[in-house]
């Protein structure tokens, strides 16, 4: 009996699903018919585009290369039409005939890797490909002015699928006889770049990133931008890669050398902070932000004689920079401190050879409190121990409280 119900059953699933699928056979037929009257009298396209891609999007009907030519064919009379307005003068929105133009180029490429399948010879043999080619050749330009028409209006969305749309075509089989324009390419994908930036979509943002970097016009602010990309989602490794790159590119640009030596003692790689800053200096070694990058690291290194150095060589050059002069006072400041506190000999002796390092201490913190009048917190408590080591009686009533 069990058998015989589960038979019963059976027959009736089997029987709902035949019907099931008369009648989505019959709907199928019914729509298409619709669709090529629509095709032959130029009507209704948009709505017939929608209902071949309803069907292709089923695993039934996505194999089926007459309704991939039928959507082409709509999408051509709709991207034709389009054009004719244009040429007229007539009103138009713009941004849906450069959308219709990547429809078409993505539809024809679609069937092109199903035209191109391999048949049962194992042998492939395009049958549409040379005519859809020349077909698209003259609108392959119109999807990169989309994308520039796009990125101009900053919808950078939509320009990214253009831009994205006209490179993939140096790749596709379609095109692989047309002569291929390496400026335009780089330039599309500088802009693609940019696109994705905006976005704040770095996976986007590498994609064309190479072929962006070897648009010369723009490197500079492609690396620029990669870095400031790779920052912003934590990719430490590409945003040093990307920061070195521009160094190398750009050396006296005011991005990528603070950046980088500002990452290296962020990360406390002192070693590393410095040997960029010598790197740099071998090619010019009377560069300010140069020798300040490395008067800082050393600093921090606590290498104060080649520190002190470095800083009396940048205020020969120019007096008027607050920090070397601040370290410069601090490091004579510091050695008059370690003077006292030396052991073998007498206090008098002590105090009067501390009072050399103070008396080179004083014009270095003075200059700096001319310089950063708000520092107080910085140059009073120096120049406080300075004038009363020096018995400089006048200048340390003078000092303001703090």
């Amino acid at each position: 009996m069990r058998i015989i119900l589960l038979y019963i059953l059976l027959s009736l699933t089997l029987t709902a699903s035949a019907d099931s699928s008369k009648l989505s056979q019959k709907q199928f037929k019914k729509d298409i018919s619709t669709v090529k009257t629509n095709l032959k009298a130029s009507k209704d396209l948009e709505k017939s585009e929608a209902t071949l891609r309803k069907y292709l999007a089923d695993s039934v009907f996505s194999k089926q290369k007459s309704l991939h030519l039928m959507l082409i064919e709509c999408l051509r009379k709709q991207y034709e039409a389009g054009n004719e307005k244009m040429y007229l003068k007539q009103k138009i929105d713009t941004a849906s005939i450069l959308h219709t133009n990547v429809r078409q180029f993505l539809a024809i490429e679609t069937f092109d890797s199903i035209d191109a399948a391999p048949n049962s010879k194992g042998v492939s043999e395009p049958s549409y490909r040379k005519k859809h080619a020349e077909y698209l050749k003259p609108y392959w330009g119109n999807i990169l002015k989309g994308g520039i028409f796009f990125f101009a209006h900053s919808k950078w969305q939509d320009a990214w699928d253009s831009f994205n749309t006209y490179l993939d075509c140096y790749k596709q089989p379609l095109f692989s006889e047309a002569q291929l324009d390496t400026t335009q390419l780089r330039f599309a994908a500088f802009l693609a770049t940019m696109s994705a930036y905006d976005l704040s979509n770095l996976t986007l943002a590498l994609k064309y990133a190479e072929e962006a970097i070897a648009y010369a016009p723009r490197k500079e602010m492609t690396l620029q931008r990669l870095a400031d990309i790779c920052a912003e989602k934590g990719d430490t490794a590409r945003y040093v890669e990307y920061l070195e790159r521009g160094n190398d590119a750009f050396p006296y640009s005011g991005y990528f050398f603070p950046n980088l030596i500002d990452f290296r003692v962020a990360s406390k790689d002192y070693a590393k902070a410095l040997q960029c800053a010598d790197t740099a200096l071998a090619k010019d070694s009377l560069n300010i932000t140069f020798l300040l990058a490395r008067h800082n690291v050393l600093m921090m290194m606590q290498r104060y004689d080649e520190a002190l150095e470095d800083g009396i060589a940048m205020l020969v050059i120019n007096d008027s920079l607050a920090i070397p002069n601040y370290n410069v006072g601090c490091i004579y400041y510091k050695k008059a401190q370690e003077t006292m506190k030396q052991t073998g000999l007498s206090y008098k002796q002590r105090l009067k050879n501390a009072q050399q390092y103070y008396k080179l201490c004083r014009p270095y913190m003075e200059r700096y409190r001319e310089l950063m009048p708000k520092d107080k917190h910085l140059w009073r408590p120096v120049l406080y121990d300075v004038y009363l080591n020096l018995n400089m009686g006048k200048e340390f009533d003078s000092l303001p409280p703090l």
